[in-house]
């Protein structure tokens, strides 16, 4: 159901339309419904909305519950959560701490100061002035970190040297007595055979 609209010139019967419509919108139940139900009794008529959430923020979502909420953004870490599941969750509290993210650069301080440590690292000396620069770099920072560290994958991209063959020698414990001449052989038959 679509919300009415109300700018104020339409009227008292208008404006009693308007909240009664919003109330069934609303569609408060159990006992909130009986809570609006009494606390209304006692509000001048008509009730602004403002009235409306006032009343019902000091009911439901007090100023302790508010307060919690701001010291959970301030001490928001990263924690091994990927970027963007930290970068939710830094959004999504960020609205319980306005003076902490109006300011460009408080919000960008207050994002880093969260981040794990080898993405805080590596953003040292890189000047980015906004929140989604930052954003930016991390995602990259950290898209670099997840890449695998394979040795095989490392070399493959380095040529390879190309394998001679070359013969060695083989080592001088295995080498063969070298082979006598023809002539030396002769002559060792003919002094063998005068001493018989």
């Amino acid at each position: 159901m679509r919300p009415p609209s109300f700018s104020g010139a339409e009227g008292p019967l208008a404006a009693e339309e308007f909240l009664n419509v919003t109330e069934t919108i609303l569609t408060l139940t159990d006992t909130s419904r009986i809570w609006w139900a009494a606390e209304k009794t006692h509000l001048e008529r008509p009730i602004l909305w403002e009235t409306f959430t006032e009343r019902f923020n000091r009911k439901y979502f007090p100023l302790s519950a508010r307060d919690e909420l701001l010291r959970r953004f301030v001490e928001l870490k990263q924690g091994g959560r990927t970027v963007d599941e930290y970068e939710a969750e830094f959004s999504s509290l960020s609205r319980y701490a306005p003076h902490l993210v109006t300011d460009p650069m408080i919000r960008r301080h207050q994002f880093q100061k969260g981040l794990d440590k080898y993405i805080r690292m590596a953003l040292v000396g890189r000047a980015l002035a906004t929140h989604d620069a930052v954003l930016d770099a991390v995602r990259e920072i950290e898209s670099v970190h997840k890449e695998p560290k394979d040795s095989h994958v490392i070399q493959s991209r380095t040529p390879a040297a190309p394998a001679r063959n070359v013969e060695r020698p083989p080592p001088r414990h295995q080498q063969q007595a070298p082979q006598r001449s023809a002539r030396q052989q002769q002559a060792c038959k003919g002094k063998a055979g005068q001493a018989l």
